[in-house]
């Protein structure tokens, strides 16, 4: 019975009290994922999705951000997912190895902006969204899915789609159905690690699933008769991929266990296996105060796959690139993370010499970074750390989210704008219409 499990909660999510814990959470989680929706709004991945949107919507519903254009929930959603991941500025669900925020919350956005939800049920929702998103995701398989089968774009599915109806107040028979055609709608392949320009990943993560996650509610809520078991059983989606499914994880602690509490809002907008080394160069920089002509050597290890990851020639997924900026800048800020001028930079270049980053034998896929500093002097120091700022273990506090939030809003909405924004979403409880956001999304909103 886990799909009705599963239908049963997303259906009661308006009558469900939140402990103020994760109402909390959630509202970092969105500021957090709301400013990468306005970054990524100026990166590469901006012309195609706004060209999709644009030839593909015939409705003026929910808002495309960083733009002016009211199109279609559904296009709003594949735009701004897009937008949300096309990055690393975005959140992270380690146990499922997803990024929920990504595309529960432009689901639930345009969704919510179309009915003129308030602020509370956004939330509800976006909470609801966490919940089975991340479930399923974990359940058939997380990283082990995502190695031999596809990629969490499975999760993101489910997580939009629960938003979603969430939203539209679809009964628990509705819900079932929805599902059912997230089951069909789920899709995506790791293909997208052969894109050198990771727009691809933005679609996969982001764009797609957020996308097909309003369609399968729109379609759950027409009453279109469906199976009622799509996960459970044979044929069933679990069934699909035995090798790697673990069913019963799939409602493990529901309602229990809020899974926004277990995601990581990054600190960094990088690459997730460099947040833990940028931590430990920040806390060295402070503690002992070195330059670039001050390091003999930075020996990093870390798993295996992280290394291929962190090899890139995006800059801002480049560890030695960043390793070596943070120091020689004092410190990155997100235009310079992403400045690719800067990897062919003389001073980032000659320190990158010294930075050797190496596979950790044995390691698992999720310990971080460890970091041997030598310096010129002979002096020595080792950062292992246990956790990374920005993870469940470490949250940042409102302060720290808004304040990385300030930093990508602001070039793309100026500072009035933002301030505006951001203060309209630490109190989105109050808010009763998400309409009123629009003009604070839109480029050049008033």
């Amino acid at each position: 019975m886990i799909t009705a499990t599963l239908a049963d909660y997303i259906a009661a999510t308006k009558d469900r009290i939140l402990p103020d814990e994760v109402r909390e959470a959630t509202v970092h989680h969105l500021i957090d994922t709301v400013a990468a929706m306005v970054s990524g709004s100026m990166l590469e991945a901006r012309p195609g999705a706004i060209a999709f949107a644009r030839e593909l919507s015939g409705k003026e519903q929910a808002t495309v951000v960083g733009t002016d254009m009211v199109v279609s929930a559904e296009c709003a959603a594949l735009a701004n997912g897009m937008f949300a991941h096309a990055d690393e500025s975005d959140d992270s669900h380690g146990a499922s190895v997803t990024h929920p925020g990504c595309s529960v919350i432009p689901a639930a956005l345009a969704v919510g902006e179309v009915l003129g939800s308030s602020g509370g049920a956004l939330l509800s929702a976006i909470v609801t969204g966490y919940d089975i998103g991340t479930r399923v995701a974990a359940a058939i398989g997380g990283g082990d899915f995502m190695v031999r089968y596809h990629h969490c774009s499975f999760g993101g599915i489910f997580g939009s789609a629960a938003a979603s109806a969430a939203l539209f107040d679809i009964d628990a028979a509705g819900c079932a159905r929805t599902l059912t055609f997230a089951t069909h709608l789920a899709s995506g392949s790791t293909c997208w690690v052969r894109d050198p320009a990771h727009i691809e990943k933005g679609f996969v993560f982001g764009g797609l699933p957020a996308h097909n996650g309003v369609k399968a509610a729109l379609l759950g809520r027409t009453g279109i008769p469906t199976s009622t078991e799509p996960l459970e059983g044979v044929p069933g989606l679990f069934a699909g991929y035995l090798e790697t499914s673990k069913p019963e994880l799939a409602v493990e602690a529901l309602g229990a266990r809020y899974e926004v509490l277990r995601t990581a809002i990054k600190k960094w907008s990088v690459g997730s296996p460099c947040q833990a080394a940028l931590d430990s160069i920040e806390e060295l920089l402070k503690l002992h105060e070195f330059s670039a002509d001050d390091v003999a050597d930075i020996h990093v290890t870390l798993p295996e796959r992280r290394v291929l990851i962190t090899n890139s020639t995006v800059p801002n997924l480049n560890l030695s690139h960043l390793l070596s900026l943070f120091i020689v800048d004092g410190g990155v800020s997100f235009e310079s993370v992403h400045e690719a001028g800067r990897m062919a930079d003389p001073a980032v270049l000659a320190l990158r010499d010294r930075v050797r980053i190496e596979p950790r034998p044995g390691a698992h896929r999720r310990e971080h970074a460890i970091i041997t500093l030598t310096l010129r002097d002979g002096r020595v120091f080792v950062k292992n750390p246990q956790t990374v700022r920005g993870q469940p273990e470490d949250p940042m506090s409102l302060q720290e989210v808004i304040a990385k939030a300030e930093g990508l809003i602001g070039p793309v909405l100026g500072g009035d704008q933002t301030r505006r924004l951001i203060d309209a979403l630490v109190a989105i409880d109050g808010i009763a219409d998400l309409r009123t956001l629009r003009p604070l999304l839109q480029l050049g909103g008033r």
